[in-house]
């Protein structure tokens, strides 16, 4: 399974060809991507999604201009973070922009909104219009992902191996990163009297929060 380095490079994947690049390059290499369709009367709207304490965390996104902030919402929701069909909200607390507004009559290059999920255990991200884009979406989508990030580096902090599961109570931290072998041995054999609650590790900033789960496997970045 493919992780990013140790290198703050945050490196990700393009959905079309396939190939790596850094969160620095992607967005120029979208314009020139080879596995990509183009079309000069097209001009449809790039957006990064971006969790803003955890910089390991990225989508690009692409929308056309009947995209509303509902579709957007939806595909955070697919890809990073529904978990218990909590509310979410565009903005931030008090100044909340409405889902059916047109995203490319509420957003242009340069400006970014706040988004919400859960109002309890809260997920904030931020979303950024990085340009514009001749770049046709597939199958007349109004909305498509184009890029993400790897799973970050992520170490079982018992063995050092890949971690798979996150622990939310063990030892009254907020998470800890463990592996199937020591998540049995060390949480059920050597360790039975604390408290321990595990969900699988998720390529998502929601990773370990209330009980989210991935949509997805570890290994893989992209619905088909």
């Amino acid at each position: 399974m493919k992780t990013q380095t140790n290198s703050r490079k945050y490196e990700g994947q393009c959905r079309f060809c396939r190939q790596e690049f850094t969160k620095r390059e992607i967005i120029r290499h979208l314009d020139s991507c080879e596995k990509r369709k183009r079309n000069e009367k097209i001009k449809n709207l790039r957006l990064r999604v971006a969790a803003p304490c955890m910089p390991n965390f990225w989508l690009i996104v692409e929308v056309n201009e009947k995209a509303k902030l509902k579709d957007l919402d939806k595909l955070i929701r697919d890809v990073w973070v529904e978990c218990c069909g909590h509310l979410s909200l565009f903005g931030n607390y008090g100044n909340e922009v409405a889902k059916r507004r047109i995203i490319m009559e509420t957003l242009q290059p340069g400006d970014s909104i706040g988004y919400i999920y859960d109002f309890g255990s809260s997920t904030e991200l931020i979303i950024e219009a990085v340009g514009y884009t001749n770049c046709e979406l597939d199958d007349d989508k109004r909305i498509e992902l184009v890029a993400r990030n790897y799973l970050p580096p992520s170490n079982c902090q018992k063995c050092g191996v890949q971690a798979t599961l996150v622990c939310v109570g063990c030892s009254g931290e907020r998470e800890v990163l463990v592996c199937d072998e020591c998540a049995e041995k060390y949480h059920n054999e050597e360790n039975e009297e604390e408290e321990h609650y595990l969900l699988p590790l998720a390529n998502s900033p929601r990773s370990g929060i209330c009980g989210y789960e991935p949509s997805m496997p570890l290994d893989k970045l992209f619905e088909e």
